[in-house]
């Protein structure tokens, strides 16, 4: 049962993660005081989800309950395998793109080593850290993964990763920029920069999706792909 409602918890804060904080739109009259970007050690989960989003089982009570339990742990050990069989790091992916990004964008980018307290942004930054930068991105990946609507070829396992970003000054720890990126929204989608996915990469069944391990995790990396690269083009330069 635990495992049945960390599953539900990490598809809560797929869906609901638009609440969590306002749209700060990058001011562009900072751009040239931001040359250097210091992109701290992200928030990630634990791994990767697959999560069927409307079952049969949720009509049955407890019973249904275990048996969902059952399945989605099935499933997330299923692709934890795919993903570790591959060397697969959603973490390396997606900082490798996202500086990728910004460094088209003319910015000049470290990575800073920072512990985290819980799973929000964070409230202090690593200031003695070298090199100084003039503004850190804090980055939480909420998830990502593979999810379906629900049973059917209509309702297709599809990729899925939402990250919230935010850019803060160095100088005077002022919020430069917020907002979240989704990859295949589910649900509402207001409140969010949404990038649809790729209608090549979907797969009726979770067994159809396992017996294609390269295919399904092409699939993820270019989700996550294009949300850091869409994280990167928030913080655009003007022409």
């Amino acid at each position: 049962m635990r495992r049945y409602f960390r599953a539900l918890a990490a598809a809560g804060a797929l869906f609901l993660g638009a609440c969590a904080a306002p749209e700060i739109p990058f001011d562009r009259t900072h751009e040239n005081q931001i040359q250097h970007i210091g992109v701290v050690t992200p928030q990630f989960p634990s791994g990767a989800h697959v999560i069927l989003a409307s079952t049969v089982g949720q009509s049955f009570g407890l019973i249904g309950a275990l048996i969902d339990a059952g399945l989605q742990q099935s499933r997330d050990s299923r692709f934890k395998t795919i993903l570790e069989q591959q060397s697969f790091s959603a973490q390396d992916v997606f900082l490798a793109k996202l500086t990728s990004s910004l460094e088209s964008e003319g910015y000049v980018v470290s990575t800073i080593s920072f512990q985290r307290q819980g799973s929000d942004f964070a409230t202090r930054y690593p200031l003695e850290a070298e090199p100084k930068v003039d503004a850190y991105l804090d980055l939480i990946v909420t998830g990502y993964g593979y999810i379906a609507a629900g049973i059917g070829n209509s309702t297709p396992y599809r990729p899925i990763c939402q990250v919230r970003a935010r850019l803060v000054s160095a100088k005077d720890n002022s919020v430069l920029m917020q907002d979240l990126v989704t990859y295949n929204p589910y649900g509402r989608a207001d409140h969010m920069v949404t990038i649809a996915p790729d209608p090549a990469v979907q797969y009726t069944t979770f067994d159809q999706l396992s017996a294609d391990p390269a295919g399904s995790v092409k699939g993820l990396q270019s989700a996550i792909e294009q949300t850091a690269d869409t994280v990167g083009k928030l913080l655009q330069r003007g022409p």
